[in-house]
């Protein structure tokens, strides 16, 4: 497939221009004109690129592309310029989505935590740009809060790093953003939630939860970052006919 229409595929489904991100999202290296295999990852990283060699594929998606982290070098010397060599001489393209690849509604890391854990009646929250990036939802039926917390543990192939349990001991509406998201939590209290589900956690989270009286759960950052760019791998497989792997390179954090 040529480069550019995979591009127009991707941006038609993921709508990058309608999230406001502090991060590229979309075509951050071209390094060939097409695109006949792809590997997908949460984080643009060293052993990201060995697998895609290994793959013998021509392009990577990510959902945490380089210069996403704090303090990340954007100049091209050092890793950075060690790892866009790599790209380059064998002829790999770089995406990156982030915000897109959290709040799609089919294929974003929430919609997807929340269909594992049996919620419906979904509504977004956190919007950022013209979308919401976090989805809230409800169990058809409430759960004790360690039915709920177990539940939760199924969904996580790494089941939950931290318990905060300081609200109801009933749980029927919850709401999901995955990574750093707990910013979101004073929207959930809010919303009428009686949970919430995010990744990665400040010192400063326990505290708040605990004087809110709330519940909420934290299972990783890369870990709760996983379902998009899996199911995007699948989707680029099943409707374009190019060969995709998802790769998983754990990060425990």
């Amino acid at each position: 497939m040529i480069l550019s229409d995979f591009s127009e595929w991707l941006n038609d489904l993921l709508a990058p221009q309608a999230f406001r991100d502090y991060c590229t999202d979309g075509l951050c290296v071209e390094a060939s004109d097409s695109v006949t295999r792809v590997v997908t990852g949460v984080s643009f990283r060293d052993r990201l690129i060995d697998a895609a060699i290994a793959k013998k594929a021509d392009c990577i998606v990510v959902h945490h592309p380089n210069g996403f982290w704090q303090g990340e070098d954007r100049v091209l010397v050092g890793k950075f310029g060690e790892r866009m060599r790599r790209l380059m001489q064998n002829g790999i393209s770089l995406y990156g989505f982030h915000l897109p690849l959290d709040g799609h509604r089919e294929i974003g890391n929430n919609a997807l935590i929340a269909q594992a854990l049996g919620l419906v009646n979904l509504e977004g929250f956190m919007v950022e740009g013209e979308r919401p990036v976090g989805w809230v939802g409800e169990f058809p039926e409430p759960l004790s809060r360690e039915d709920f917390v177990a539940r939760a543990g199924r969904a996580f192939e790494h089941g939950i790093l931290h318990k905060l349990l300081f609200g109801s001991e009933n749980v029927r509406k919850v709401a999901i953003c995955s990574g750093s998201g707990a910013s979101g939590i004073a929207e959930a209290i809010s919303l009428g939630c009686d949970a919430f589900i995010t990744g990665e956690i400040k010192e400063s989270v326990p505290i708040t939860v605990e004087e809110s009286r709330f519940n909420l759960l934290a299972a990783g950052h890369h870990r709760t970052e996983i379902f998009g760019v899996r199911a995007l791998a699948h989707k680029i497989e099943s409707e374009l006919g190019i060969p995709a792997d998802f790769v998983d390179i754990d990060n425990p954090v």
